[in-house]
């Protein structure tokens, strides 16, 4: 009988003081269409071949209300990674809140960049309007419900940024 009101408050107590309850583990998953980039060749030749196919991942349940979005694998530095980037573009389909943001989906060389020069034209621009100034994720404050994302992929060189995906990253997240 003792043994068991010792049970009885010890279980009762826990529950109370919230120690029985679990917070949910952040879960990651790929999206299941990855983004594929058009044809790309010039200005020189992009590792990953012709057409680069780039799967997303997307992790849930961190914090309420937010998605964080970055390329599954990212790349190590090439020359020509610079003057490509993705766009995270996402809507909650139960709200109708919407939102897009630039993301790099491979890593920084580590050299140093020539300061930028306004003098020279059509060259050497800002950090933050290339690749680099980018992030390698995005923490989307997509509030709950059901997530749409679509990635896409931009190239810039000697003009402005253009979109040439020929297949966009398509997935849906349940966000907790």
């Amino acid at each position: 009988m003792l043994r068991r009101a010792v049970v009885t408050t010890a279980l009762f107590g826990s529950l109370v003081l919230g120690a029985g309850t679990a917070a949910a583990a952040p879960q990651t998953s790929i999206t299941p269409v990855p983004v594929v980039t058009g044809f790309q060749i010039a200005p020189g030749a992009v590792p990953g071949g012709l057409f680069q196919t780039i799967p997303m991942k997307t992790t849930v349940g961190a914090e309420p209300g937010v998605v964080t979005i970055s390329a599954a694998n990212v790349a190590a530095w090439d020359p020509q990674y610079p003057y490509r980037f993705l766009t995270v573009h996402w809507r909650n389909l139960a709200t109708g809140a919407t939102g897009s943001e630039g993301l790099r989906h491979w890593e920084l060389s580590g050299y140093e960049r020539p300061p930028y020069d306004p003098a020279i034209p059509n060259g050497n621009v800002p950090l933050e309007l290339t690749g680099e100034g980018l992030p390698t994720e995005v923490v989307a404050k997509t509030g709950a419900g059901p997530v749409a994302i679509v990635v896409t992929h931009s190239r810039e060189y000697w003009g402005p940024p253009r979109v040439d995906t020929l297949i966009p990253g398509i997935g849906v997240v349940l966000v907790p």
